[in-house]
């Protein structure tokens, strides 16, 4: 349990710096920006409800 919560927080920080590059060089409504953030919100989620849970 703890190393999925290691491993979503690694992916969740990945994710997060991926992000900000994407939104830094290009639009809010870009299609990659897009899915990287709904990807992150994901992510998120699964986090929030292993932690919570587990």
């Amino acid at each position: 349990m703890k190393n999925d919560l290691t491993n979503l927080d690694i992916q969740i920080n990945n994710l997060k710096e991926t992000l900000y590059l994407l939104i830094k060089g290009g639009s809010l409504t870009d299609e990659t920006v897009v899915r990287c953030s709904e990807k992150l919100d994901k992510l998120i989620l699964e986090y929030q409800k292993e932690n919570h849970f587990g």
